[in-house]
């Protein structure tokens, strides 16, 4: 490693919140709710990263289609019952069906341009730090923003 160089590791939360695949939606959002966050991790029983489920997969899913809205009565009235029904279908779902299977991770050494670059690139706010396939912590983008308010532009 470069001297001065900061990794994944160095700014990573090692608060491993995350669900499990067989978890209920509504399970997994209990956990987003109550840790203010905007997606989770998905492990298997060993804590290896087999997705991520982020609230922008959940909305994704309750929201009705543009065929769905075509086949109501009227454009202007249903929605917000559509958006119930939808909602408690996804909700009674496990989180399998939902998640990101095909996540992104970085590793521990991975620099934080890099960590930077990948984020703004995937246009996502976290991403998982990963020792193989085992979760080791979580970066996210509030985490590059903080070093870089404490660094005060110095090296």
């Amino acid at each position: 490693m470069r001297s001065g160089m900061v990794t994944a590791e160095q700014l990573m939360k090692r608060d491993l919140t995350a669900v499990m695949a067989e978890d209920t939606v509504e399970d997994a959002m209990h956990v987003l709710h109550s840790h203010s966050l905007s997606g989770v991790p998905v492990v298997d029983e060993r804590w290896r990263l087999v997705g991520f489920l982020s609230e922008s997969d959940i909305l994704r899913s309750v929201l009705p289609s543009y065929l769905e809205i075509l086949a109501r009565d009227s454009f202007l009235y249903g929605e917000h019952e559509l958006l119930v029904k939808n909602f408690s279908q996804v909700r009674a779902g496990v989180v399998r069906d939902y998640m990101q299977a095909r996540c992104q991770a970085v590793q521990p050494e991975t620099n934080i341009m890099n960590v930077a670059d990948l984020m703004l690139r995937l246009k996502v706010k976290r991403l998982p730090v990963v020792d193989g396939r085992l979760l080791m912590g979580i970066i996210d983008r509030g985490d590059l923003c903080e070093y870089l308010m404490n660094s005060g532009g110095t090296s």
